[in-house]
Parts: C-alpha cells; structure tokens; sequence
C-alpha cells in the first residue's frame, strides 16, 4: 500500500495531478501497489483530486477520522460526542475564534460542515464560507446544540491566535482532544492564515489508516507513506517505509526513512520506482 498525502505532495495547484506522477501511480496500481489517499481534507475535496488521478481508491480524510473505500462507503467514521463539541466550542468562544464543524455529508446528507454564528467570522473563515457556500451552514450557537455528527472542530485565523485557542481547549481538557495547527494550503485566499484542527484524542491518519488495513488483512510494514506536514508524522513513523517531500516540514523530514523531491517536480515518481523496485 501507498497512502498519499494531497496538498504539498500529491496535489499541484489545487487539486492537479501532474502527468508523470499520475503515470507512476497508475503502473504501481497495475503492479498490485494499493494507493490511498491520506488527508486533512474533507472527502468532497479530496474526490476531486482522485478524480484528477484517475483511479478509484480508498481514502482517510479529516487527518483520520473519515475511512472510506474507493466506492465511497464509509469503513470508518469517528466524531466528537455532543459534549465533547459543546466543550471544544466554548475554548474557542472564551477567545474569540469561530468554530468550523466538519461532517461527512456524503454519507449523511446536508452540509459538509457548519460554522458557529455566535461570533464576528474573521477573513479567513468568512472566504472558508463564501468559497464553499453550497456545503456550508451558518448556525446561531454550536456551544448550545446537543449533535454527534460533528468530526472534528476547526478554526481559521492567524498563527498567534490559534496558539491561544489551542492551549485553552488544552488547559480546559487536558488529554481529550488531539489538536495540531497547520498552514492554509498556499493560494490566493489564504493570506497567510492558519488552521487549527480539534478532532476526539488517538484520532491521526495513520490510527485512519490501521481501520483500512485491517480490512485489507495487511500491517504497517506493508506501507509506504508519503507526506510534507506535521499531520503526516503518526503516518511516517508508523509505516514500513515513511517518506517526506524534499518541501516537506523539516520536523518531518527527520523523522522520514527517506527525503524525496519536490511535490511540483513529480517528486512521487522516485518514490514508486523505489517502491517496485
């Protein structure tokens, strides 16, 4: 198995597939190579970049908490509980950040995710709702609403705000949540923000991962993982053979068996040669 990372290492500019890269995984397909897909993404954006592959495959979304198969059923589905969001809500009320709640709404139906209205949205959240209007839904106050269908709780802003709200969802909670803070992938609507990700404690692609081998019957030493970000790190060590992008976080390339090139240099490529060998 193969399990890819989208922005910063499969994914060009969005979400394009650059020619070589999709032929490299395809002739490892052909050879019996099982490629995943392993992402922070919600699963409506992520079919769109296996859409540019040109293979259905199986992906982990939501940096772990949403496994589906390549025909789209869901293998795995882990949410916060209706306390667990009503808590993680109120950290970011106390310091003036919007929630992002993200669903699986091609399973479920209805929005793909919804964003707390108790709170002026910033830039970045507000371009978050606007670009993605027809799967976003505006509710009054998420503190207050008693739902399990939430998977993880976001929030947009800038890096030094962010900071602050996760170390009070943190003080509030210690242990119960695990939370990381990433760059917005670079394009013209970014500016330079940040994401702050809050999803239920042990939840991390490679734990998104284990569901999918299991079904599969395969183990760790059977992946090869590829990634760039700090999120990619539970995937790298756990695999057989983890490897970082050569424009990869340089937390993550020290913790990789291997340095590839550059995810806009068809740096995959090298990686599936090794891999066939």
């Amino acid at each position: 198995m193969m399990a890819l990372d989208v922005d910063g290492t499969l994914a060009h500019r969005g979400d394009e597939v650059l020619a070589a890269t999709r032929e490299a995984l395809h002739r490892a397909h052909g050879e019996g190579v099982e490629v995943v897909i392993a992402t922070g993404r919600r699963y409506r954006t992520t079919r769109k970049v296996i859409d540019g592959l040109g293979l259905e495959v199986a992906s982990v979304t939501l940096g772990g908490a949403l496994v589906k198969d390549a025909d789209g059923v869901t293998i795995r589905c882990k949410t916060l509980t209706a306390v667990d969001l009503q808590d993680v809500a109120c950290a970011y009320r106390e310091v003036g950040v919007s929630g992002v709640g993200q669903r699986d709404g091609h399973a479920e139906g209805g929005p793909d995710f919804v964003i707390d209205g108790a709170l002026a949205w910033n830039g970045w959240t507000s371009r978050y709702a606007e670009k993605n209007s027809a799967w976003c839904e505006w509710r009054k106050d998420l503190a207050c609403e008693v739902r399990d269908d939430v998977i993880e709780l976001c929030a947009f802003g800038s890096a030094e705000e962010l900071q602050v709200a996760e170390a009070e969802v943190q003080r509030r909670h210690p242990g119960r949540f695990e939370s990381l803070i990433l760059p917005l992938p670079a394009d013209a609507s970014s500016g330079g923000g940040f994401f702050l990700e809050v999803r239920p404690a042990g939840t991390c692609k490679w734990t998104g991962l284990g569901a999918l081998l299991e079904v599969r019957g395969l183990e760790g030493r059977n992946v090869c993982a590829v990634g760039d970000e700090r999120n990619d790190l539970s995937m790298i060590r756990g695999a057989g053979f983890g490897v970082a992008m050569a424009n990869g976080h340089p937390e993550l390339r020290a913790a990789a068996d291997w340095v590839t090139g550059r995810h806009d240099e068809d740096g995959l490529v090298a990686v599936v040669e090794r891999v066939l060998g």
